[in-house]
């Protein structure tokens, strides 16, 4: 029996700028193949809300809040992180610090939300 894949609402890529926090999750699909996209934008059996920014994913890893969407295992976090680079973002930003470690010291702050930074 076939799978039905299910893609993004219009089934098109917003943009071909950089990937930034602020831009839509559909975003995401020029670096992240759909069989991990679709559980992740529609957070499938997820107690939370599903992911509307890229912001949004990149706050559901910190919290380590991924593997709590059906679909999503310890290889398609893998996944996820691997697009999110591939996509320029810098994931240790975003890091949860390890019990027993503080803070990478002098960590750069978050990006302004420069108009330039945003998505279309």
């Amino acid at each position: 029996m076939a799978k039905l894949l299910l893609t993004a609402p219009g089934s098109r890529v917003p943009h071909h700028r950089p990937v930034t926090p602020q831009c839509p999750v559909e975003c995401l699909l020029t670096v992240l193949g759909l069989r991990c996209f679709n559980p992740l934008a529609r957070a499938y059996d997820a107690t939370f809300a599903e992911p509307r920014t890229v912001g949004d994913v990149l706050g559901l890893h910190e919290r380590g809040q991924l593997r709590q969407i059906r679909g999503i295992g310890p290889r398609r976090v893998l996944e996820i992180e691997a697009a999110l680079v591939l996509a320029g973002l810098d994931l240790a930003r975003h890091q949860r610090p390890r019990a027993g470690r503080p803070a990478r010291p002098g960590a750069s702050p978050p990006a302004q939300d420069l108009p330039e930074n945003r998505c279309p």
